[in-house]
Protein backbone atom coordinates (compact mmCIF):
# COMPACT_ATOMS: atom_id res chain seq x y z
CA UNK A 1 0.00 0.00 0.00
CA UNK A 2 1.70 3.32 -0.79
CA UNK A 3 1.55 5.99 1.42
CA UNK A 4 -1.06 8.01 -0.16
CA UNK A 5 -3.13 5.47 0.22
CA UNK A 6 -2.37 4.61 3.89
CA UNK A 7 -3.39 8.07 4.89
CA UNK A 8 -6.43 7.92 2.96
CA UNK A 9 -7.08 4.77 4.71
CA UNK A 10 -6.22 6.69 8.27
CA UNK A 11 -8.44 9.08 7.44
CA UNK A 12 -11.71 6.69 6.33
CA UNK A 13 -10.82 5.07 9.83
CA UNK A 14 -10.58 8.36 12.01
CA UNK A 15 -13.80 9.84 10.04
CA UNK A 16 -15.83 6.37 10.59
CA UNK A 17 -14.89 6.46 14.70
CA UNK A 18 -16.11 10.46 14.85
CA UNK A 19 -18.94 9.07 12.94
CA UNK A 20 -19.61 5.97 15.68
CA UNK A 21 -18.79 8.49 18.41
CA UNK A 22 -21.39 10.64 17.54
CA UNK A 23 -23.83 8.16 16.63
CA UNK A 24 -23.75 7.29 20.52
CA UNK A 25 -24.98 10.53 22.16
CA UNK A 26 -27.24 11.70 19.27
CA UNK A 27 -30.05 9.28 18.12
CA UNK A 28 -30.70 11.41 15.01
CA UNK A 29 -27.43 10.29 13.54
CA UNK A 30 -28.35 7.22 10.71
CA UNK A 31 -25.16 4.81 10.23
CA UNK A 32 -26.80 3.63 7.18
CA UNK A 33 -24.78 3.74 4.17
CA UNK A 34 -21.80 5.73 6.35
CA UNK A 35 -19.47 4.45 4.32
CA UNK A 36 -20.47 5.79 1.28
CA UNK A 37 -20.64 9.19 3.32
CA UNK A 38 -17.08 8.80 4.87
CA UNK A 39 -15.45 8.25 1.33
CA UNK A 40 -17.05 11.21 -0.42
CA UNK A 41 -15.89 13.56 1.78
CA UNK A 42 -12.41 11.85 2.49
CA UNK A 43 -11.94 12.00 -1.16
CA UNK A 44 -14.20 14.59 -2.29
CA UNK A 45 -17.37 13.84 -4.66
CA UNK A 46 -17.19 11.24 -7.44
CA UNK A 47 -15.64 12.37 -10.88
CA UNK A 48 -18.25 11.71 -13.66
CA UNK A 49 -14.69 10.76 -15.48
CA UNK A 50 -13.13 8.51 -13.33
CA UNK A 51 -13.81 4.77 -11.29
CA UNK A 52 -12.96 5.42 -7.71
CA UNK A 53 -10.44 2.92 -6.62
CA UNK A 54 -9.47 1.73 -10.02
CA UNK A 55 -6.22 3.75 -10.18
CA UNK A 56 -5.65 6.81 -12.30
CA UNK A 57 -6.31 6.58 -15.89
CA UNK A 58 -9.36 4.35 -16.06
CA UNK A 59 -12.79 5.24 -17.39
CA UNK A 60 -16.27 4.08 -16.86
CA UNK A 61 -16.53 3.12 -19.93
CA UNK A 62 -13.10 1.05 -19.84
CA UNK A 63 -13.88 -0.90 -16.58
CA UNK A 64 -17.71 -1.36 -17.34
CA UNK A 65 -18.03 -1.31 -21.01
CA UNK A 66 -19.84 0.78 -23.65
CA UNK A 67 -23.61 0.98 -22.17
CA UNK A 68 -25.19 -0.07 -25.43
CA UNK A 69 -24.01 -2.69 -26.01
CA UNK A 70 -24.10 -4.04 -22.22
CA UNK A 71 -28.05 -3.20 -21.94
CA UNK A 72 -28.55 -4.36 -25.52
CA UNK A 73 -29.14 -8.05 -24.95
CA UNK A 74 -31.28 -7.30 -22.13
CA UNK A 75 -33.93 -5.16 -24.17
CA UNK A 76 -34.32 -8.41 -26.42
CA UNK A 77 -34.25 -10.72 -23.77
CA UNK A 78 -37.15 -8.65 -21.87
CA UNK A 79 -39.27 -8.38 -25.24
CA UNK A 80 -39.23 -12.00 -25.72
CA UNK A 81 -39.97 -12.86 -21.91
CA UNK A 82 -42.62 -10.11 -22.56
CA UNK A 83 -44.07 -12.40 -25.73
CA UNK A 84 -43.64 -15.39 -23.78
CA UNK A 85 -45.58 -13.84 -21.02
CA UNK A 86 -48.25 -12.73 -23.29
CA UNK A 87 -48.83 -15.98 -25.47
CA UNK A 88 -49.24 -18.32 -21.92
CA UNK A 89 -51.95 -15.53 -20.64
CA UNK A 90 -53.59 -16.03 -23.87
CA UNK A 91 -53.55 -19.65 -23.99
CA UNK A 92 -54.86 -19.60 -20.53
CA UNK A 93 -57.42 -17.36 -21.12
CA UNK A 94 -58.46 -19.76 -24.23
CA UNK A 95 -58.46 -22.79 -21.97
CA UNK A 96 -60.61 -20.92 -19.61
CA UNK A 97 -63.50 -19.61 -22.28
CA UNK A 98 -63.52 -23.27 -23.16
CA UNK A 99 -63.62 -25.00 -19.80
CA UNK A 100 -66.39 -22.43 -18.35
CA UNK A 101 -68.15 -23.74 -21.89
CA UNK A 102 -68.00 -27.31 -21.12
CA UNK A 103 -68.99 -26.77 -17.87
CA UNK A 104 -71.86 -24.41 -18.51
CA UNK A 105 -73.20 -27.02 -20.40
CA UNK A 106 -72.75 -29.57 -17.69
CA UNK A 107 -74.62 -27.52 -15.51
CA UNK A 108 -76.95 -26.66 -17.91
CA UNK A 109 -77.68 -30.20 -18.46
CA UNK A 110 -78.03 -30.58 -14.76
CA UNK A 111 -80.41 -27.92 -13.97
CA UNK A 112 -83.03 -29.01 -16.80
CA UNK A 113 -82.50 -32.67 -15.73
CA UNK A 114 -83.42 -31.85 -12.14
CA UNK A 115 -86.07 -29.86 -13.09
CA UNK A 116 -87.24 -32.32 -15.57
CA UNK A 117 -87.40 -34.77 -12.12
CA UNK A 118 -89.28 -32.05 -10.08
CA UNK A 119 -91.88 -31.59 -13.09
CA UNK A 120 -92.51 -35.25 -12.73
CA UNK A 121 -93.37 -35.39 -9.23
CA UNK A 122 -95.96 -33.02 -9.81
Amino acid sequence: MTSEAGEIMEKIKEKKAEYEGIALTDSSVNLENIDNRIITEVLGPERYDRVRFQGSGVTPTQYFGSGSQQYMPFGSQAQAEVQRLRDQIAQMQANTVEQIAEEGLDIGEEIYCKSAKIGKRR
